[in-house]
């Protein structure tokens, strides 16, 4: 048995059927495995890849934003529940593995090596153009979105209200819907209604990582608000070439309004509580998956609840989403063998549901044990449709790190069956090459490979 991980496991079951797969697999997979150890990480090696997952081209007519233009409105009503395939539903024979890369292009690594390794991608905005075409050029075949923050405006100030004087020429980033020179200023800062504002009528304001880059967070109800944002991104749909949109900082409670602010201080005079929000948010996007069409929209969905259905309030216009601390809290906090399973279940669901997933394990670089127990939860609920990053946030996603374990994951092949609990906290899950293991307890995991079986 070739293994990596913490925790021993128990004996595995003899899964007859599945024994001529398995040798096939592992003839290929393990040579792979000797040969990694030797290789270079960029122009010289031979990438180890699990395949892409190809998805439908932008449709629909372009759409400019002429202010005062009416916006299409669509009723806020309660989602339909996220619907579970059956359990009885064929299991794939995609491998499970597969690698996550966002933000931005990568400090030292070249186009060749991201698109090499990579099943999931997105970029930002019109910046990352070049790069895009870079990677196609390189050979990547699967869909690359565009990042745009979903929440809020970046812009100069901090203003608190309309009456201030605004710097026209105050340059933002292009990762959300303000993204040129003087947009903030002509469509955004002379319509007060549009802004979200504090218990003394402030606008709510974000400085990121205190940079002094302002971003307002808006009122996703307003119709001016909507009809403005619709158009940015039906016009990046239509001329920036991604295959689709990422939307950063989908909330799903007021967490970050009445706590997390500048000058948050308890109260959102635009919403009395997060079920109000919620409904708010549901109809944004409910509009804007109209005006896109069947173009790709995914989501970082951030704060409520664990367990499952709790994104069921934004499921039916998304096709996937990001948990962006998967497994554990942020860089070095874990979570709760509750919390850990009410995660794990969330998760399940979702990719049961026909959704793609990007889990997203968060640490120092050079811890493996919390490398492995991100990785192998991971692999307890993924498929062909899901992808894994491990890395960390205050570094801003720049860096891509590789490590042998993924050539083991990969290995592993595709599921064999769902995960089961062998004992209490301590679950397992077989593959074609091999099986996986965590416990929740120890916040330990383990990646097996069984040559032979």
């Amino acid at each position: 048995m070739v293994e990596m991980g913490l925790k021993k496991g128990d004996s595995r079951k003899d899964w007859a059927m599945l024994r001529i797969v398995g040798l096939v697999a592992l003839a290929v997979c393990v040579p792979l495995l000797v040969a990694s150890a030797a290789r270079q990480r960029e122009e010289t090696y031979t990438p180890i890849v699990a395949p892409v997952l190809a998805q439908a081209g932008a449709t629909g007519t372009p759409t400019v934003f002429i202010p005062g233009m009416p916006v299409l409105c669509v009723p806020s009503t309660t989602p339909p529940t996220l619907e579970v395939q059956p359990t009885s539903t064929p299991l794939p024979t995609t491998p499970a593995f597969g690698l996550a890369w966002f933000h931005k292009p990568p400090d030292g690594s070249s186009a060749k090596t991201v698109a090499a390794e990579h099943r999931y991608i997105h970029l930002t905005g019109p910046s990352d153009i070049p790069f895009m075409e870079e990677l196609r050029a390189a050979g990547f075949k699967g869909p690359i979105y565009t990042y745009v923050t979903a929440y809020a405006v970046e812009g100069p100030g901090p203003y608190r209200d309309a009456s201030a004087a605004c710097d026209a020429n105050y340059t933002p980033y292009d990762n959300n819907v303000a993204w040129e020179k003087g947009d903030f200023c002509k469509y955004i800062h002379p319509n007060e209604a549009w802004f979200l504002h504090n218990g003394k009528g402030e606008r709510l304001v974000e400085d990121y990582f205190g940079t002094q880059r302002y971003t307002y967070v808006m009122n996703p109800s307003h119709p001016g608000w909507r009809d403005f944002s619709y158009s940015r991104l039906v016009y990046a749909r239509d001329h920036w070439g991604y295959d689709g949109l990422w939307l950063d900082n989908l909330d799903l409670d007021l967490g970050r309004t009445t706590r997390e602010a500048k000058n948050s201080d308890g109260r959102v005079r635009e919403f009395a509580s997060d079920n109000a929000w919620r409904d708010a948010m549901a109809g944004w996007l409910a509009g804007l998956r109209e005006r896109l069409g069947d173009w790709p929209v995914w989501a970082n969905m951030v704060g409520g609840q664990l367990g499952p259905g709790a994104w069921d309030a934004y499921a039916p216009y998304l096709d996937g989403a990001m948990d962006e601390s998967f497994a554990v809290r942020w860089l070095d906090g874990w979570r709760t063998d509750g919390e850990w399973l009410a995660q794990m279940d969330r998760a399940e669901q979702w990719i049961q549901s026909g959704k793609g997933l990007v889990m997203v394990g968060q640490g120092a670089r050079d811890d493996k044990e919390r490398l492995l127990y991100t990785l192998a939860s991971y692999m307890l609920v993924a498929n062909g449709s899901s992808s894994f990053r491990y890395t960390r946030f205050d570094s801003y996603y720049d860096a891509l790190w590789l490590y042998p374990e993924y050539e083991t994951a990969l290995a592993l092949g595709a599921p064999t069956g769902q995960r089961t609990e062998v004992s209490r906290g301590v679950w397992r899950r077989e593959f074609v090459g091999g099986y996986v293991e965590v416990d929740s307890n120890t916040h330990s995991g383990r990646l097996a490979l069984e040559p032979g079986n």
